[in-house]
């Protein structure tokens, strides 16, 4: 029997040790209760840092996206939620924007080094098939690619003394908080909404309860007045 990790991905190729115990760590999030249509897009991680974005941040931030999209408008007014959605578009753009210039940047200090060509890792790769159900899952995932591209060309540069071990890791921590930040915007901005949700059905099953009260009253009086 598959385990509930394997079943939420599509294996195509030999993850060996390293990627199982990657595996093994990832954040639970249970796509079934999602009806949506999905895109299935094939992605390519090499680095861990890319492996550990997908498996941590990817399918936990759709479920988030999922609610917001879907449920939050069961119960709130839509131009609410529309709000909250453009506010995530800006905020998914501007983060991929800034890994686009990353590579930019990367790809021109490596040429400006003489880098032909880059490290590359020796733990075999992970080749997914992601299930994307939205455009802001889309452009998610879209960052987790730049970063597994960005990685390998930030250890070449180190290797050839281009940049500073210090400089490395403040690059690579810079540029996963592009994907981490995404991440904890959207689950702040649906705890958010589930609040309002728990406040708004807290005001409806009190004024039930009002009016429940109230025809309990009437009832009596017209009972009194029957006896009378």
């Amino acid at each position: 029997m598959n385990s509930p990790t394997e079943a939420k991905l599509t294996i195509k190729a030999d993850h060996g040790a390293t990627n199982r115990k990657l595996l093994a760590r990832q954040a639970a999030a249970d796509l079934t209760r999602i009806e949506s249509a999905s895109r299935k897009i094939s992605i390519h991680l090499s680095s861990p840092e890319g492996k550990r974005l997908y498996l941590r941040c990817f399918d936990i931030t759709q479920m988030n996206l999922h609610f917001i999209a879907v449920f939050a408008r069961m119960k709130l007014p839509g131009e609410d939620v529309d709000k909250v959605e453009a506010e995530l578009r800006q905020l998914f753009d501007s983060r991929l924007a800034r890994l686009n210039q990353s590579l930019v940047d990367m790809e021109a200090k490596c040429q400006a080094n003489g880098i032909i060509s880059l490290a590359t890792y020796d733990v075999e790769p992970m080749l997914i098939e992601a299930k994307v159900y939205s455009t802001l899952g889309r452009l998610l995932l879209e960052m987790i690619g730049k970063i597994d591209q960005l990685m390998p060309m930030l250890e070449t540069l180190c290797i050839d003394e281009a940049i500073s071990t210090g400089q490395l890791n403040v690059e690579k921590s810079r540029t996963k908080k592009n994907v981490r930040g995404a991440a904890s915007a959207t689950r702040m901005l649906r705890m958010a909404l589930e609040k309002r949700i728990a406040a708004s059905d807290a005001v409806l099953s009190q004024r039930s309860g009002e009016l429940s009260s109230a025809e309990q009253a009437i009832i009596g009086v017209r009972d009194a007045i029957s006896e009378k």
